[in-house]
């Protein structure tokens, strides 16, 4: 990410609106996490991975190392709209991290030679389309991971719920959803879940996400089996019941869901 693009412009046009947060936005003791989804031009993919690898992961690295940030990644898209390509996300305690992440990139542009620079921006720019970037900032109102675990994919299922049943969705989730996933993250299963709302409302067109990760496709698999023996367990009236009034919480035309590959992550207590 480049200190002209991505990354440090939106994170000082946010801070500035940060004071202005509605009171939609979740004030919780989860972190927040930046995303920032960049669309790549064909046949440019190992461009950008090579350029966020030479010219980001130092610095994130240093953020982590000292303790301003929990994790940061990038990931490609395999299954999901095709609007989606490449994602960068930062995962941090508050908003005060997060002004230490521009500040970092800032510096760390600042000190390049003029040549140096140049070409960080020159690679970010020849591999993507800096018009399509779209950014966004999400609070997680559920978080668990494992320290240290380096995550291989990110699986996502977004959701747009109806005005006024955010908090009944957050409830049924956390009750149903996120016991599965707990098992399954200390069976090994996964690496880390949770659920997100915008912490910004940016007019994206959705609510909530839930997300989880994990280092094999073989785990898809064990999750959905985890799911299903859940259901059996609950009794057939029970899961029609949930069932019917998780799709009445939200428009299910605006459902979708993601899977992508991890290139390059990094988190406190990683190798």
């Amino acid at each position: 990410m480049r200190y002209r693009s991505a990354f440090v412009a939106c994170v000082v046009v946010i801070g500035m609106l940060a004071a202005a947060l509605p009171a939609a936005a979740q004030a919780t003791d989860e972190p927040i996490s930046w995303l920032i989804n960049v669309t790549v031009k064909p046949g440019r993919s190992m461009d950008l991975e090579q350029s966020a690898q030479k010219y980001d992961k130092p610095v994130f690295d240093k953020l982590v190392a000292d303790g301003a940030i929990s994790s940061y990644g990038l990931a490609h898209q395999l299954v999901g709209p095709p609007a989606e390509s490449y994602m960068y996300w930062v995962t941090a305690a508050d908003w005060s991290a997060m002004g230490k992440v521009e500040k970092a990139f800032e510096e760390n542009y600042k000190a390049m030679k003029p040549a140096e620079a140049k070409a960080s921006m020159d690679a970010f720019l020849g591999a993507t389309q800096p018009e399509k970037e779209a950014s966004q900032v999400v609070r997680h109102v559920v978080f668990h991971g494992t320290p240290g675990g380096k995550p291989n994919y990110l699986m996502r299922h977004v959701y747009k719920v109806k005005p006024g049943k955010g908090s009944a969705a957050v409830k049924m989730y956390k009750e149903y959803n996120a016991p599965i996933y707990q098992k399954l993250l200390e069976a090994g299963v996964i690496n880390g879940y949770g659920m997100a709302v915008p912490e910004m409302h940016i007019g994206a067109g959705w609510t909530h996400t839930v997300w989880a990760t994990f280092s094999d496709m073989s785990q898809i698999d064990a999750m959905d089996k985890a799911f299903e023996e859940a259901q059996k367990a609950r009794g057939e009236a029970l899961t029609e019941t949930l069932q019917s009034t998780w799709m009445q919480l939200h428009d299910m035309d605006d459902h979708w869901d993601s899977l992508m590959k991890i290139g390059m992550y990094g988190s406190k207590g990683g190798k």
